[in-house]
């Protein structure tokens, strides 16, 4: 068994999520970040099902879920789990789910605008692991066979030039990145792929000795490219170069938190670095990276005022000063689960959620946690 094939065995033991084109796993279990436009706050509060919630303090109301299995015409949607945060667009949201295909959704009451009834994933070959990436007129996203994808957002078919998948050798987990013109897609392979948006033609590879399984943007200048290989790479846009390569004491497999030049993230060994982005490479923002107690940190963290929120699959959420890297505080969530989607901020806050469905707030200025009351969902 080759080095790739055994990472890839080992990660799904280990987190039991999802489904490669190596080895399959029978219980994707989902770990959709909250995402919050206006006034709603967009939750995966139970598996494969996606909630419109209005909050008010430290509690929370549903407006709608989908799939809501009241009606008739979702009774037979089975989306297993729910991977990626909704991207929205106007009037709309568009999600990925891992087993039932993209929907389009209305955001008002979250009825699907496409498909109509019933789901899509029949016009798909594989399961979606990660979210969407949404990019003028089209909705982009990939599957653990290999496959990328460009539909029209206004209907679900393939847009022009993209009338057939793009193929890779090896899964897409990770959500594709746009920016500019060009279509980011890193694969289970090792290798990362600018492909043009126009019509799906390769611009430059960059090829890792490690499985990607999470890519992010820092800039329009930059890339985040985790690898299982224990590496950070920080990548160019415009043509693929290193701009900087970061060893961890671990797996890296997560999104960072950015502060100007500066990133902040975590590994499966429980460290926490910052980095400093500059034009000859990368530096340590800290002497020594923070710990959370050797556990294995997947969330991507957000920075608020300076402070570093980080959860692990304790699940524990850390404090850290973004200046020194010195834990300020470490809260154990008692009533969660564990926590392996990215921590969100929003208005001098962080929210979380736990695989169980489970939001939470936690507040940097006072080093506390709480925890959302959510009422109403169906299921």
């Amino acid at each position: 068994m080759n080095f790739r094939r055994a990472a890839i065995l080992a990660m799904a033991l280990l987190l039991l999520p999802l489904l490669s084109s190596c080895v399959k796993v029978f219980n994707p279990v989902g770990w959709a970040p909250v995402a919050f436009d206006g006034d709603s706050a967009y939750v995966v509060t139970s598996k494969g099902h996606l909630s419109a919630l209005k909050l008010d303090g430290d509690s929370a109301t549903a407006s709608w879920t989908f799939p809501d299995k009241n009606r008739s015409d979702d009774k037979k949607l089975e989306l297993k789990a729910i991977y990626g945060a909704p991207v929205f667009d106007g009037d709309r949201l568009y999600l990925a789910s891992f087993h039932g295909g993209v929907f389009a959704l209305r955001k008002d009451d979250g009825r699907p605008v496409w498909p109509a009834s019933g789901d899509n994933a029949s016009k798909i070959e594989g399961d979606i692991p990660g979210g969407v990436a949404l990019s003028g007129d089209n909705v982009y996203f990939g599957t653990t066979e290999g496959h990328v994808y460009g539909w029209k957002k206004s209907d679900g078919t393939p847009a022009a030039g993209w009338e057939k998948p793009k193929t890779f050798d090896g899964g897409v987990w990770a959500t594709p990145v746009v920016v500019g013109d060009t279509l980011f897609v890193a694969t289970m392979k090792g290798d990362l792929h600018a492909i043009s948006l126009a019509d799906g033609s390769e611009k430059w590879k960059f090829s890792a000795s490690g499985a990607i399984a999470d890519l992010a943007r820092i800039s329009e200048e930059y890339l985040f490219v985790p690898s299982i290989n224990r590496h950070l790479y920080v990548i160019r846009t415009a043509d693929g170069s290193v701009a900087g390569d970061f060893e961890a004491g671990d797996w890296v497999w997560t999104t960072p938190a950015v502060s100007g030049n500066k990133v902040f993230f975590g590994d499966f060994g429980g460290k926490v670095y910052g980095l400093d982005i500059t034009a000859t490479g990368v530096t340590p923002t800290w002497s020594q990276p923070a710990s959370v107690k050797g556990e294995r940190v997947k969330a991507g963290a957000a920075i608020v005022d300076d402070v570093v929120v980080v959860a692990d699959r304790s699940p524990t959420v850390t404090f850290i000063s973004a200046a020194d890297g010195s834990v300020l505080n470490a809260v154990p969530l008692t009533d969660g689960d564990t926590v392996r989607a990215d921590v969100v901020a929003r208005d001098g806050e962080a929210y979380l959620v736990t695989t169980d469905g489970k939001l939470f707030r936690a507040d940097p200025k006072q080093r506390r946690v709480i925890e959302i009351t959510i009422n109403g969902v169906k299921k």
